[in-house]
């Protein structure tokens, strides 16, 4: 609103907060014999396509292992429990997304 003097006042719709950047790890050269994580953002579809996943890295990348877990909401970030577990025993993770 335009006051008497002439004046407006602007907002600055920015957070006030900078976020943490981190960087990509190293990449994985291979998945044979190693824990593949599948992280399922409860789309629509997100369960079927991480589904087939898990039996593409079993059968044609011959991953020892697929943990699958899921987030609470896709609207949400996922719980620091499931990731720190994630981290803990996955050796690469796959967030999976989809409508």
């Amino acid at each position: 609103m335009v006051s008497a003097t002439g004046k407006i006042q602007i907002l600055d719709p920015r957070p006030e907060e900078v976020p943490e950047e981190k960087g990509l790890s190293s990449g994985v050269p291979s998945l044979e014999g190693k824990v593949v994580g599948l992280l399922e953002n409860r789309k629509y579809h997100a369960d079927s396509f991480l589904m087939e996943l898990q039996r593409v890295l079993e059968e044609d990348y011959k991953a020892r292992k697929v943990v699958y877990a899921s987030k609470f909401t896709f609207s949400m970030a996922c719980a620091d429990e499931t990731i720190d577990a994630l981290v803990e025993e996955c050796d690469a993770l796959v967030h999976g997304i989809a409508d």
